[in-house]
């Protein structure tokens, strides 16, 4: 019970701590967003945010609660290309931790390639490069129907010869049904503060968030949905792309709600292969044209396990630009390998 009061204290602060980001941020400026975009297989082909999809050993880097004890001491190897020459590397491994609890260590890693610089008078300086970086270490805990979760984030930005650095945490508490396939979630992310800034007197922001989500599979059925709420806060302007001539008054009120849900479903046949699809309102919305949105804002991909290993794949759409493939592997060390 002292356990349980102390995280909910924690995950209270944190929603405070929110608010108050948000108020005090209003002439900020927005850093570190690379930490929101899905840089893992499962999470990106569920939609790119998800709270209750566990049973993976990166999961956590979305809601620390997702940490559990079915892949302890797996590693897990991603890779994302982004349309534009963007390429990003996520590693992680989860291991048992103190008091019965259970440890996760993830990297995420953005490099953005090489870019040619020029002066104020327009003349050529060189090319620089540009990259950001997560370290995250998170710790879950489970008692009774309830899964806490904390993780501990050092965010960092390098773009030429500007650097700024954060420190971050995510607190998530899930809810297991003790007869039914439900869980529900609530997860604060990405409270903190900024270590450095890219110039000095300048005040970037964390993008913060109140995000809740739920699962249900039905019995004996071989499906599983989700469903994640973000932005839930209300302060952020409901765009994934910024546009200084547009606000939210300007979005109808059954858009802005969809603007915030994003949809998944797992699809079950079997044990060594499961399928995922899902659906992020704000992805179609924002990269739509006068010609229509195509299939942006779905998403779809894969897992399939071959004697020790999983290998998996997800594929993120979005119209004009294209989409960007994951392609990722994970093996559990601690069992009896057969090739």
């Amino acid at each position: 019970m002292k356990i349980k009061f102390v995280y909910t204290q924690l995950f209270l602060l944190g929603c405070l701590l929110i608010s108050l980001q948000e108020t005090l941020g209003q002439t900020s400026t927005a850093a570190f967003n690379f930490i929101d975009n899905p840089s893992h297989a499962k999470l990106a082909a569920l939609g790119g945010v998800n709270l209750t999809a566990g049973n993976d050993p990166l999961m956590f880097l979305s809601n620390p609660a997702l940490l559990d004890s079915s892949r302890i001491q797996t590693p897990a190897f991603h890779y994302l290309n982004f349309p534009g020459g963007i390429n990003v590397a996520t590693l992680g491994y989860n291991f048992e931790g103190i008091r019965n609890g259970i440890i996760g260590i993830g990297l995420q890693y953005f490099n953005y390639g090489e870019f040619e610089g020029y002066d104020q008078i327009g003349m050529a300086t060189g090319s620089f490069s540009a990259n950001e970086f997560a370290l995250t270490v998170g710790y879950s805990k489970r008692q009774g129907v309830f899964q806490y979760g904390t993780n501990f984030k050092i965010l960092g930005s390098v773009l030429e010869g500007y650097q700024a650095y954060a420190f971050a945490f995510d607190f998530g508490i899930n809810y297991h049904h003790p007869e039914k396939d439900l869980i529900l979630a609530i997860n604060a992310r990405n409270i903190g503060f900024n270590l450095s800034n890219y110039i000095e007197g300048q005040n970037l922001q964390i993008p913060s968030d109140i995000r809740i989500g739920a699962s249900y599979k039905p019995e004996f059925a071989p499906f599983r949905f989700h469903i994640a709420l973000r932005n839930l806060q209300g302060k952020e302007q409901d765009f994934f792309i910024s546009d200084p001539f547009r606000n939210n008054d300007e979005i109808g009120g059954v858009d802005k709600l969809f603007r915030r849900a994003v949809l998944g479903v797992e699809i079950l046949p079997s044990e060594q292969f499961h399928l995922r699809l899902g659906y992020n309102h704000l992805i179609r919305k924002e990269f739509e044209t006068t010609n229509g949105a195509g299939a942006g804002g779905f998403t779809g991909g894969f897992a399939f396990k071959v004697k020790q290993f999983e290998l998996s794949y997800a594929r993120m759409f979005y119209n004009i630009p294209g989409g960007s493939n994951i392609f990722g592997i994970s093996t559990a060390i601690n069992k009896k390998r057969t090739f």
